[in-house]
């Protein structure tokens, strides 16, 4: 058996170890990146909402304002129709009142639609007052949680990252500096050594020949995946 299949043995375990001493770590970073995205959603709402609340208010006084004048209108010609010299001036001071009495009206229904805007935006703004506090509050526990892992991921990573190294330097400088290549570029958690699985690379499941596994499984040469370049260790219990 190559004196190295034992060191890369243990690689494998060392560095399966630390891939999971970081997955709670990454789990708690994600939750908190979430609930930072709706806490900036809610906070973005309520602005918006704060400013059409104003916006709103402002336009129902400029409606009451205009509903003001056109009252005190509607009583200056209503006097005036009630003491009408003749028949034309009756008329026109008539249209006069029955235009004030259609604008009056008009401005009434702009009241109560924005009376029931108005009701729909503070619900609207107390909703995303209240989801926002909520999530101020799960950010605050996340982030102790977060933090927690971690304080534990990197004492555990820094342990394994001593053994590690001791390990490296007991391989092959082509292989020591491999490991080191492949390390920097894999996406598996477990880092750059896999197992044959099912007679293909564990890493990116392609299909490896008959001869190469034959010469794995007799343990006498290191070999890598020919597509993904991983060190392949034989199966599990072979």
């Amino acid at each position: 058996m190559n004196p190295n299949y034992e060191v890369l043995e243990q690689l494998l375990r060392l560095d399966s170890e630390a891939g999971n001493a970081t997955v709670h770590w990454r789990s708690a970073q994600r939750e908190l990146v979430e609930l930072a995205k709706k806490t900036a959603a809610n906070e973005e709402l309520i602005g918006k909402t704060r400013t059409d609340m104003s916006y709103l208010e402002g336009e129902q006084r400029r409606v009451f304002k205009r509903i003001d004048e056109l009252e005190e209108r509607k009583a200056e010609r209503s006097a005036k129709l009630f003491s009408a010299k003749n028949d034309e001036e009756h008329r026109t001071y008539k249209r006069e009142v029955d235009h004030i009495d259609r604008d009056l009206r008009d401005s009434q229904r702009r009241t109560e639609d924005n009376d029931a805007q108005m009701e729909r935006l503070k619900n609207t703004f107390f909703n995303a007052e209240e989801a926002l506090a909520s999530a101020l509050a799960a950010t605050s526990d996340e982030r102790l949680r977060a933090e927690k892992a971690q304080l534990e991921s990197n004492s555990k990573l820094g342990e394994i990252d001593e053994l590690r190294t001791s390990y490296i330097d007991r391989l092959e400088d082509r292989l020591s500096q491999h490991y080191r290549r492949v390390a920097k570029i894999t996406r598996n958690p477990a880092g750059p050594i896999t197992r044959v699985v099912t007679k293909a690379c564990g890493n990116c499941h392609m299909g490896l020949s008959p001869q190469l596994i034959n010469t794995i499984l007799r343990g006498e040469e290191v070999h890598f995946c020919p597509s993904c370049n991983h060190i392949l260790l034989p199966p599990q219990n072979s």
